[in-house]
């Protein structure tokens, strides 16, 4: 564990004492820039009455499509948010009709603004109006570079997003050094394009995917035991890599993005979910997103390791006393929106929830018991515990518990169990 992670787990004000003043002031110059880079586009798409349709949003940096900042899938109408530059920014739909992620020619569309940019410097683009007629004859033409293209890929080689990268996990993209930069430096971490859900190894059709996410300062490298403990001959291995500083609704709706675009591309029917520590709360933030677009109906199992349910109270000082608050910090905070609005949503379809936690029978945490970092109370949130099909808890601090066989022989049970194959 990393003299970073135990940074913030510890009373924030002391924290502040002992981190050296230029991780704040690089803190400061990378969310200015996140500030220019991650800008909310907001609104609402709109159909005919009685219509439905499985509606991709696409913002652009120019009228021709040439450049794409960035792209959301919905099922059906409904509001949607794209973060972008602070810049002049057009915004079409249109109705997927084939489902392949790519805008021909016959698919109904609708521009925003009347096909005129949206200007964040001096109009609202927090309430952008998407409708779809049942014609568009008047409306603005198509554009151009935009049609019959491959929205991941121009949308990639823009933001270097990962999706479906073979990367191997002795890859400098997910060292240690790069995770303390996920925290402290979450728009650099965006830029050397680790960000996304990686491969280990070449996608294979007749195997069960199962998706890795780790927590706070963390890495892929994390599970490399788990991993290793993985039947090849029925499953493979892929990863979650993200700036661990970054708000958890954003990253949320990165993974549940790029898991859509990977399902339209590879067409998989299974798919399983194991989180570590604030890995869980991210993902779970993924299956609200799921569960309110009625889509990943691939989803078979979710299983969250040592995940703080309940937050971590040092996160909240570290918003009250922190010189820079590291954008995370507002979502741990045991009060956040984020957290206590987590468990509204219903888990989408048939998806079952195992819980795994961990705790230390020599001593506490602050005179409560935890698993060296993270509290019992935490981890055992009662919804948490309400809508589990399994708990299990295990003696061992919060990362040894990646390597304890316990661990790995339940996410075993639970992904045979939850094969259908």
């Amino acid at each position: 564990m990393s003299n970073c992670w135990r940074h913030w787990l510890i009373p924030a004000l002391f924290a502040a004492s002992l981190l050296p003043g230029c991780m704040f002031s690089a803190l400061d110059e990378d969310l200015e820039k996140l500030d220019q880079a991650a800008h909310l586009f907001a609104g609402q798409t709109t159909l005919p009455e009685g219509e439905s349709a499985e509606i991709v949003v696409v913002a652009m940096h120019d009228a021709s499509g040439k450049t794409i900042a960035g792209f959301r899938m919905m099922s059906g109408a409904g509001p949607f948010e794209i973060r972008s530059t602070r810049a002049p920014t057009w915004l079409i739909a249109f109705n997927d009709l084939n489902h392949d992620l790519i805008f021909q020619a016959d698919e109904p569309y609708a521009w925003a603004n009347d096909g005129r940019p949206i200007d964040p410097a001096v109009e609202a683009s927090d309430s952008i109006n998407l409708a779809f007629s049942s014609a568009n004859e008047d409306a603005p033409r198509r554009p151009k570079d935009l049609v019959d293209e491959p929205l991941e890929d121009k949308f990639g080689n823009y933001v270097r997003l990962s999706i479906g990268t073979v990367t191997p996990l002795a890859s400098p993209l997910f060292s240690p050094e790069q995770a303390e930069r996920g925290l402290w430096e979450p728009f650099k971490f965006t830029e050397d394009g680790g960000a996304g859900v990686h491969f280990l190894e070449p996608y294979d059709p007749d195997r069960v995917p199962v998706l890795f996410v780790h927590g706070i300062n963390g890495t892929p490298r994390n599970f490399e035991h788990l991993i290793e403990g993985l039947d090849e001959s029925r499953y493979q291995a892929w990863v979650v890599s993200y700036p661990s500083g970054m708000r958890l609704s954003w990253v949320a709706r990165g993974i549940y993005q790029v898991m859509q675009v990977l399902n339209v591309q590879l067409q998989f029917d299974e798919l399983h979910i194991v989180a570590h520590s604030m890995g869980g709360l991210v993902s779970k933030g993924t299956l609200n997103i799921c569960a309110a677009n009625k889509s990943c109906d691939y989803l078979r199992s979710y299983t969250t390791i040592s995940t703080p349910w309940g937050g971590v109270a040092s996160a909240e000082n570290g918003t009250k006393w922190s010189p820079t608050v590291v954008p995370v910090w507002w979502d741990l905070a045991p009060s956040s929106e984020y957290l206590t609005t987590l468990f509204a949503t219903p888990l989408p379809g048939d998806v079952e929830y195992h819980l795994v936690f961990g705790f230390r029978s020599t001593g506490g945490f602050g005179g409560e018991s935890s698993d060296g970092v993270i509290r019992l109370s935490s981890q055992l949130r009662p919804e948490a515990q309400q809508i589990a099909a399994s708990t299990l808890g295990i003696d061992a601090g919060h990362v040894d518990i990646l390597y304890r066989v316990e661990a790995l022989q339940r996410i075993t049970d639970i992904l045979d169990n939850g094969n259908r194959q």
